[in-house]
């Protein structure tokens, strides 16, 4: 059975990054979902693993993977309100010149432990704001890199890929292109 720390967004993600057939899912309840995708994977043989986000290999991986708990939602809403808090007062804290007297921080060093701390939760954009901010602090001696999930890490390389600029008019647009001339 699908754990119940399973969004219905987030079985529908499954749906649609393995290719499962399921008519007429976005119609459907979160119970009602679970149970057909249940289903539907209990009756699969093998699962496509072209572009998988979710670096799962075979059926049996996937079937685990929604048995146990939810590697996204690690956080209950409450905790994640206090981090988002926290990223929020550490952004204020960049923007201001990171000058801790016009900040709720009583030093630099309370910023820098919390950070390394909330720093395994780098899949929050908020987290990773403040961490990129706070890494141009010239106060700062060692870097802090977010922990970033293997899923989160090729959504937004294919975020980058995808992104277009604009220019005084001139459309930037990145990828691969083929030119050819006659």
């Amino acid at each position: 059975m699908i754990n119940k720390t399973f969004s219905k967004g987030d079985m529908i993600e499954i749906i649609r990054a393995f290719n499962i057939d399921i008519p007429n899912f976005n119609t459907m309840d979160k119970s009602t979902l679970s149970m057909k995708l249940w289903a539907e994977l209990c009756s699969l043989e093998y699962i496509p693993a072209e572009n998988n986000l979710f670096n799962i290999s075979d059926i049996e991986e996937l079937k685990m993977y929604v048995m146990n708990k939810n590697p996204n939602k690690l956080l209950s809403i409450k905790e994640k309100n206090k981090i988002m808090k926290f990223c929020k007062e550490v952004i204020v804290y960049c923007t201001n010149g990171y000058n801790v007297d016009m900040s709720v921080f009583n030093d630099f060093i309370e910023i820098d432990l919390q950070l390394r701390d909330i720093a395994i939760h780098g899949d929050i954009p908020s987290v990773r704001r403040a961490i990129r901010l706070f890494n141009k602090d010239p106060n700062l001696k060692e870097k802090i890199e977010p922990i970033i999930s293997n899923r989160v890490k090729k959504e937004l390389e294919l975020k980058k890929k995808h992104k277009v600029k604009t220019y005084y008019g001139l459309i930037s647009k990145k990828g691969d292109f083929l030119i050819s001339f006659d």
